[in-house]
């Protein structure tokens, strides 16, 4: 049987870096989300597979903690696993590291199924083999998947955007890592300059359709820690906590 874990390459080309020339985060996850395709693929429950079944993976929440920034020029590797399934859920862990093999960050997924067609979730259980790459030798040492307090008062209204083609995915609603996008640019760019974003937790809640006005709340719950919301009117669609250093 194949290995449980998975290894890739991936080339830090300059136009996938901020100005400081470092990767920026969508771009990390956009890795991330390679290589758990990738994984998925070799495996026998990835894209086509499970599309053949009537079913598609959906990302349901993420953290990302990144120790350094991979730069331009530069070869990131990411070795992913999964750690655990049942019938709701699997969890899937990520490591990162520099051209050198330094290890420079780690990530943890949840990840759900749904029917194409009636957008409910399917039972994981049933994927045949899924089970079978379960691998827990390999270690994930941050914090765990944590939840994200609902910003009911004191928080700012940020610009929102609306939802358009390059924002949209296969499955026609907001891409992952778009959210992550919108997300980041909240920030003036100043703050890049001084500081890094250590740890970013996403909590994807609801589909961001095609044509939708989204609003992005932000609050600062202490120095360095801001919890921001995005909303469609009073629809939470997806919460984040991004931790600065």
């Amino acid at each position: 049987m194949i290995s449980p874990k998975g290894r890739y390459e991936f080339v830090i080309d300059a136009y996938l870096t901020d100005f400081r020339g470092k990767a920026t985060l969508p771009m990390i996850g956009g890795f991330m989300l390679q290589a758990a395709t990738k994984h998925a693929d070799e495996r026998g429950f990835g894209y086509s597979a499970m599309t053949s079944q009537q079913r598609v993976w959906v990302l349901s929440r993420m953290a990302i903690e990144m120790f350094e920034y991979p730069k331009n020029d530069t070869v990131m590797t990411i070795n992913t696993w999964i750690v655990s399934v049942n019938r709701l859920f699997t969890e899937r862990h990520f490591s990162f590291e520099d051209s050198n093999g330094k290890l420079i960050g780690y990530a943890r997924s949840l990840w759900a199924s749904i029917d194409m067609e009636t957008r409910k979730p399917t039972n994981l259980l049933e994927l045949y083999g899924l089970s079978g790459y379960i691998h827990t030798g390999q270690e994930c040492p941050i914090e765990g998947l944590t939840k994200i307090p609902t910003l009911k008062d004191n928080y700012e209204l940020t610009p929102g955007f609306i939802v358009k083609y390059s924002d949209v995915d296969i499955n026609k609603h907001l891409n992952s890592m778009k959210y992550i996008e919108h997300f980041v640019d909240v920030f003036d760019i100043e703050m890049f300059r001084d500081k890094e974003i250590r740890r970013i937790e996403v909590n994807y809640i609801a589909e961001g359709h095609y044509g939708a006005k989204l609003d992005i709340l932000k609050r600062e719950e202490e120095n360095g820690v801001f919890v921001l919301e995005m909303k469609d009117k009073d629809i939470n669609v997806c919460s984040t906590r991004i931790t600065w250093k």
